[in-house]
């Protein structure tokens, strides 16, 4: 089966998708299959365009490593910090496209100790946002 015919056949599924955002290992910065518990791979195909969005979202692709567990969802990264957080929500201080400032709150997956540090230095940090859940503090 081509890539392409593969694209076309997978849909969005957003029980999929929330289980896969659960899945995230800030520890090994790995995201374990629901399924196998094999590590999972992030792929951001294409952009997609949308007037509700400030950032370029992408089509992306989320595949078990070893079995076959995988989803579409939608994925987009956000330049920002850390103005808030607790267990399950994150606030991030960013702007919008014509440079004012916004806050963005999102559900996380991402360790206590990390978002301590961003918020006590004040770092800028890029986001990786799957299906609205913050996962990723991108390096």
């Amino acid at each position: 089966m081509e890539f392409e015919e593969v694209l076309i056949k997978m849909e969005y599924n957003k029980r999929d998708a929330g289980i896969v955002s659960e899945a995230w290992k800030e520890s090994n910065h790995y995201m374990n299959c629901p399924k196998c518990g094999s590590d999972m791979i992030i792929s951001q195909i294409n952009p997609m365009s949308s007037s509700d969005d400030n950032f370029i979202s992408f089509d992306t692709i989320i595949e078990c490593s070893s079995c076959s567990f995988k989803l579409r969802s939608k994925s987009f990264k956000v330049l920002g910090g850390v103005k808030d957080f607790d267990l399950k929500k994150i606030s991030i201080g960013s702007w919008t496209d014509s440079g004012s400032r916004t806050s963005l709150d999102y559900e996380h997956v991402l360790d206590y100790d990390i978002l301590k540090k961003l918020k006590d230095t004040g770092e800028l940090a890029e986001f990786l946002i799957v299906n609205n859940h913050v996962v990723e503090v991108v390096k």
